[in-house]
């Protein structure tokens, strides 16, 4: 697989999006409109840069292409467009001073990305830095990049409340259910239901850890994916995919790599460019069982304001128990084998989103009924399984 490159690897990072600064007394506002037409542009993100290519706020676009970005101090910005299934766009340099109020509309010409278009790469020198080929892998990354920062960015926001199930199940060895599922229905507010551990302690420690005495299997969030060290740590390829109308992007560890990792594949719709699902599977475990069946799936969905969540994740981890006693041909005791008798899946699915604000002054957060007013609901998912 190839190796998203070092320095492409901070490009990537640095355009993450973050938060805007409410403490900030330069303001950028303006209306996003599609070059040719002037239609609106809804669920775009104005990203507010230094001449260094750090995002320092961001903004989502609005029904009516609206949107404002509030710089953290005066100076030289750039705004940058990230749209997903479009190339991005950059503006010219504005300074912005003390107290500066601007409005930049934003006229900007359609250009699509195509990814059904792009060729599979071979598996040649995998992790080497990105060449002519490695063009063709880091346009679906970029793509893949988009949803998972506009991820990032919903789950940092307010506006939210999240309606979610946690499940699990017992599967058998073969990964075939073998029990009934169990619910638990939680809620959030302002923050997304699915978070990993910090990324520093995944690619330090490993993906697999053992805390207080038991074994903690993990799988990677949003800002995992985006971070620096891992796109430095893994090797991107293209794959085929099986599904129809879809783009792999297939990932693995560096050769070199000593902890527990995660190899595995996004899957992106070749005609929109929209990041559809995650799977992954454990590397460097080294059990005497079948590892095939362990890993995990996330799956991403669109809200109707642009905006991206993750609506499903699963974890399956191994059940392993000690079998009976063995001896050799020669009557001396062995250690007994250890056998793999099952799966434990778990995972979660958000099941609707509601925009706090209206929810706000009607009842207290902290309890809200499970049927809040109609016309706060932002869209509602059918219970899986």
């Amino acid at each position: 697989m190839r190796r998203v490159s070092r320095a492409a690897g901070v490009l990537l990072v640095a355009c993450a999006l973050v938060l805007a600064r409410p403490a900030s007394a330069q303001t950028v506002r303006g209306t996003m409109v599609e070059a040719d037409t002037d239609l609106p542009i809804v669920g775009a993100f104005v990203i507010l840069q230094d001449l260094a290519g750090r995002a320092v706020a961001t903004s989502l676009s609005g029904p009516a292409g609206t949107w404002l970005v509030r710089a953290p101090a005066a100076g030289r910005y750039v705004l940058r467009v990230d749209r997903i299934g479009y190339a991005s766009f950059v503006s010219d340099p504005l300074d912005l001073g003390p107290a500066d109020h601007l409005t930049y509309p934003l006229a900007i010409a359609v250009a699509p990305i195509d990814l059904a278009e792009l060729a599979v790469e071979g598996d040649d020198d995998p992790c080497e830095g990105l060449g002519d080929q490695g063009l063709a892998t880091y346009t679906v990354w970029e793509e893949a990049r988009k949803a998972l920062a506009a991820i990032v960015w919903t789950g940092q926001q307010p506006y939210y409340r999240f309606d979610a199930v946690h499940f699990q199940r017992s599967l058998d060895p073969d990964g075939a259910p073998r029990s009934g599922v169990d619910y638990e229905e939680v809620r959030y507010f302002g923050r997304h239901p699915f978070r990993s551990v910090p990324t520093r302690d995944l690619l330090l420690g490993g993906f697999v850890q053992y805390v207080a005495g038991t074994v903690q299997y993990y799988g990677p969030d949003a800002d995992v994916m985006l971070s620096d060290d891992f796109l430095r740590r893994h090797c991107f390829r293209l794959v085929e995919a099986e599904a129809p109308g879809e783009v792999g992007l297939a990932f693995e560890p560096a050769s070199d790599a000593r902890v527990i990792d995660i190899s595995g594949t996004m899957y992106l719709d070749a005609e929109n460019s929209e990041l559809r699902s995650l799977d992954f599977t454990y590397e460097n475990l080294e059990l005497p069982v079948d590892t095939r069946q362990l890993g995990g799936t996330v799956e991403f969905a669109r809200l109707p304001s642009g905006a991206w969540i993750v609506q499903h994740w699963a974890i399956r981890v191994p059940v392993i128990i000690q079998g009976p006693p063995r001896r050799s041909s020669g009557g001396r005791d062995l250690p007994p084998r250890r056998i793999l008798s099952g799966i434990d899946e778990g995972g979660g699915q958000v099941t609707a989103v509601f925009l706090t604000s209206r929810l706000a002054g009607w009842a207290s957060t902290d309890t809200l009924p499970v049927r809040p007013p109609a016309d706060s609901l932002i869209v509602r998912f059918p219970l899986r399984h």
